[in-house]
């Protein structure tokens, strides 16, 4: 099928507010020198809390993982297919079975069949560039901040799926897996009331340590993508990195603390 036949349905994040100096100066302290930090939050009403290397592409890991997620399933839902008839068939094992061990267990079998199905025709790239994620690649797997903040709105805003195809991916996201409470998901340890809908990435060569995600707060939500790798030279390891993206979640869910308290 055309995807010519959808509506327009995305446009890329407004930086609109400037960021207070002051969480500015906190999360820049928690971040270490000697890695090369891909980083931006945004509110979801569009105001800009912090910004680096947005536009830069970079090897996001299994980030990556969430935009073929959003195709795949777009693809399912233009031959109207629902939630149900996605459990009783697929490519091997049914595509809902293969989209959990994708998102949620970060499978990198179920992830390349997904890639692969979503291929035909041309259809990954030509839902992402319907999207606006121009810059995220399959060969080899990169994308930027902008990109990755952009498919978290797009699933937020039920944008590019339907409600039930947007619910179903979101619930995949904020299923319990062991170390969820690694990386941004320290947050969680001063936000009890709140849901954060995460894919974490991780590689050891090259070194990549990587979250990103939704934090949604009763009516508010703000959208994170925090990215790391040593730069050239650089002495920095994986350890020093998550541990430098887990202080920087702790400044962060300070903040948002402060904010839902006043």
């Amino acid at each position: 099928p055309s995807i010519t036949s959808q509506p327009a349905t995305a446009t890329p994040l407004p930086a609109t507010t400037t960021p207070s100096p002051d969480l500015t100066n906190l999360l820049d302290q928690a971040l270490i020198d000697g890695v090369d930090w891909y980083i931006g939050i945004e509110s979801i009403d569009g105001e800009r809390l912090y910004s680096r290397n947005t536009e830069e592409s970079f090897a996001p890991a299994s980030m990556i993982k969430i935009p073929i997620a959003l195709v795949v399933l777009k693809i399912l839902e233009f031959r109207g297919d629902t939630l149900e008839d996605i459990q009783n068939y697929g490519i091997g094992r049914n595509f809902s079975e293969m989209l959990e061990a994708m998102v949620v267990r970060s499978e990198e079998t179920a992830t390349e069949s997904l890639e692969y199905f979503a291929r035909g025709e041309n259809r990954l790239r030509s839902y992402l560039d319907w999207w606006g994620l121009k810059q995220t690649t399959f060969d080899p797997r990169r994308s930027t901040v902008e990109d990755l903040l952009l498919s978290l709105k797009l699933i937020d805003t039920r944008q590019a799926l339907n409600e039930e195809f947007s619910a179903y991916l979101l619930d995949l996201m904020s299923t319990y897996t062991e170390n969820d409470e690694i990386l941004l998901g320290v947050m969680m340890d001063q936000l009890p009331e709140c849901v954060f809908y995460n894919k974490r990435g991780t590689l050891l060569n090259p070194t990549i340590v990587s979250d990103m995600g939704m934090l949604k707060c009763g009516e508010q939500t703000w959208y994170l993508v925090v990215a790391g790798t040593p730069a050239i030279d650089s002495t920095a390891t994986f350890d020093d990195i998550q541990a430098s993206i887990e202080e920087f979640g702790k400044v962060f869910s300070t903040f948002i603390r402060s904010q839902i308290e006043q």
